[in-house]
């Protein structure tokens, strides 16, 4: 009965053993666990920020290109309008080359020729006068 008793608390003991470090496995792998867990949490909001961040920085690149598209819109607005306003200048230098310029080369002319002529009838009436008056 010895050699079973002695047998049986080997095998007690052993048994304590095989629990004590299939245990203290259990709690290693726990705490592993616990770990990734913590490790996988911080890396998800490390994710959340950065999606947050995006929208954000998609936000403002919307409202970049919403501006954009403004100024676009304004420049083809702004070109539109210096194109009437070329025509516009383009007819009024028509008038002014085909009109306006030959009347006033014709009054230049006719001044011109009245300052001629009134120098001319003053020269000769004031050199009459003084050989008149001399």
């Amino acid at each position: 009965m010895t050699t079973q008793s002695n047998l049986l608390t080997v095998l007690v003991i052993a048994a304590i053993a095989v629990l004590v470090v299939t245990a203290w496995a259990i709690w290693r792998l726990l705490k592993a666990i616990e770990r990734l867990s913590s490790r996988l949490d911080r890396s998800l909001q490390e994710v959340e920020k950065t999606a947050e961040d995006l929208r954000k920085t998609n936000g403002v690149l919307r409202e970049i290109l919403i501006h954009a598209e403004k100024g676009v819109a304004n420049v083809e607005h702004v070109t539109e309008g210096a194109r009437k306003l070329r025509r516009t200048l383009d007819a009024a230098s028509g008038v002014l080359d085909y009109a306006v310029v030959p009347v006033l080369g014709n009054m230049a002319g006719v001044l011109a020729g009245s300052k001629a002529a009134i120098s001319l009838v003053a020269n000769r009436i004031f050199r009459k006068e003084g050989r008149h008056g001399g």
